[in-house]
């Protein structure tokens, strides 16, 4: 797994800066989404989900853009 920069943009359409750590596979497994140049939230998107018997799809309405 690797981490990379970039954006994430919620279903509101809020965007906000964002390491991603991808899975081998390409899947988003965890994320460090930062406002104002401070860390807000670590999520681990993939255990959440899992955890409600559902794919990170169904539970996150989010888009990624990686730009490392």
């Amino acid at each position: 797994m690797s981490w990379k920069k970039g954006i994430v943009t919620f279903d509101d359409g809020t965007s906000c800066k964002a390491e991603i750590l991808l899975s081998k596979d390409g899947l988003v497994y965890n994320l460090k989404i930062s406002k104002d140049g401070r860390d807000i939230k670590e999520v681990e998107t993939e255990e959440f989900a899992k955890k409600l018997g559902k794919s990170v799809e169904e539970i996150y309405p989010y888009t990624v853009e990686i730009r490392d």
